[in-house]
C-alpha cells in the first residue's frame, strides 16, 4: 500500500512538473512568461498596482450603479436616459482604467512581450 501511495505521489509530482514548464498551464496573473528585466520587472509591477487598485475602486463604483440601475427598474415609469447614462458612466471608467495600464506599458514592454501581455488580457477578461 505504501508503494501504491508512493507511485501516486511521484506520477502527481511529476505532471504537475511538467505542467509547470507549459506556458498554457500558469496562473493568470503570472507573468513571469514575459521575461522582463529587472528595470521593467519595477515599472511593470507599479503599473498593475495602480491598475488594481484602480480597479477596485471602479467595482465599487459598478456595484453602486447596478444598484441604481436595478432601482430603475422598480419605478413605475423606466427612466431609459438615466439607464444609459448610468451604464456609459461604467463603460467610460472601464475604458480609462485600461486606457491608462497600456499606455504605461506601451512604454515599458518590447514588441515580443506586448504580444505575450495581450495573451493576459485575454485571460483576465474570461475570468
Amino acid at each position: 500500500m505504501k508503494t501504491f501511495i508512493f507511485l501516486i505521489l511521484a506520477m502527481m509530482l511529476a505532471l504537475t512538473h511538467a505542467y509547470a514548464d507549459d506556458d498554457n498551464h500558469r496562473f493568470p496573473m503570472d507573468l513571469h512568461d514575459l521575461k522582463l528585466s529587472p528595470q521593467q520587472h519595477k515599472a511593470v509591477e507599479s503599473a498593475m498596482k495602480e491598475y488594481q487598485h484602480d480597479y477596485r475602486r471602479f467595482h465599487r463604483l459598478n456595484e453602486k450603479i447596478e444598484e441604481e440601475s436595478n432601482a430603475l427598474l422598480l419605478d413605475p415609469i423606466f427612466d431609459e436616459k438615466t439607464f444609459r447614462t448610468k451604464n456609459m458612466e461604467t463603460a467610460r471608467a472601464s475604458i480609462e482604467i485600461r486606457t491608462r495600464l497600456f499606455s504605461r506599458l506601451h512604454t515599458i514592454l518590447t514588441p515580443e512581450q506586448k504580444r505575450r501581455f495581450i495573451r493576459h488580457i485575454e485571460e483576465w477578461d474570461i475570468e
